[in-house]
């Protein structure tokens, strides 16, 4: 069971800045002392903010409680300095990069949507998840999913269909795929009667755009799977290598299985 103090200093190094932290654990190993009220105020006094001083306030509590460390300030100081640099060492494995569809300036090269999507496609090795609110004629898509499928590779789609967005798309999902593609892969859908509804009546939609591949790697753009928002429209999204952030969203996703907020189609779109 993690230590009370232990939780707390992970709390705190996630929420204060960096000069903030410095100054706290700079402090505690200055002061080279145990535990005192005196100590405490003067730590509390260089924070203004009143929720860092909270979180602050929260570490010296805990110090104060924790009887199983045993620890002095300087002791504090370096779990904070080690807790704040293996934060610090993982923000940086996370890697962003820009996708961009539409006219296209020399100053920066950005990876066009449709080249992002077929590359992770191709690249998958165990498990993809595609998501979009239309899906409609993009060819060269549904053919690198083929070969996919064909290596293994296991293909969830959650997509809008013309009866789940209650007639807010006009073609269904096997217009795009055809019927072994759509047999191949676990289809979802968000079933009208788990959406809210507006005052004037009209559904939410499914308006989630991205892909999620393997267990790293995670595209949100604003993008449809669609021939025009491929290759006409002006479309922004990011490419995220983050272990943490796709098993949060697959997390989000399996709840939402499990729940039956999202279902099985039951039969092709």
């Amino acid at each position: 069971m993690l230590s009370p103090l232990l939780d707390k200093i992970h709390r705190a190094v996630g929420l204060l800045p960096a000069p903030l932290l410095r100054d706290f654990s700079g402090r505690l190993t200055a002061a080279n002392s145990s535990y005192s009220e005196v100590l405490v105020s003067i730590i509390l006094q260089s924070v203004n903010n009143p929720r860092l001083r909270r979180s602050v306030q929260d570490v010296l509590n805990a110090w104060r409680d924790d009887r199983s460390l045993n620890w002095g300030s300087s002791e504090l100081a370096a779990a904070i300095t080690s807790a704040a640099y293996a934060v610090q060492s993982s923000q940086r494995e996370l890697a962003v990069d820009l996708v961009w569809t539409g006219p296209s300036t020399s100053s920066l090269a950005i990876r066009r949507t449709d080249q992002v999507l077929l590359q992770l496609i191709q690249d998958c090795h165990h498990d993809l998840t595609l998501i979009s609110f239309a899906i409609y004629k993009v060819p060269d898509i549904v053919q690198a999913l083929t070969v996919a499928l064909d290596r293994g590779i296991q293909l969830r789609i959650l997509a809008e269909t013309p009866e789940s967005g209650d007639g807010k798309i006009a073609y269904g999902l096997q217009a795009t795929f055809g019927r072994d593609i759509l047999q191949r892969a676990q289809v979802l859908v968000w079933p009208k009667e788990k959406r809210p509804i507006g005052a004037d009546g009209r559904y939410g939609s499914l308006h989630v755009k991205g892909a999620i591949v393997d267990d790293h790697c995670l595209f949100i753009s604003s993008a449809n799977l669609t021939e025009y928002a491929l290759s006409l429209n002006m479309e922004l999204g990011v490419l995220i290598q983050s272990e943490v952030l796709v098993t949060q969203l697959k997390g989000q996703l399996e709840s939402m299985v499990r729940e039956k907020v999202i279902v099985p189609l039951r039969s092709p779109a």
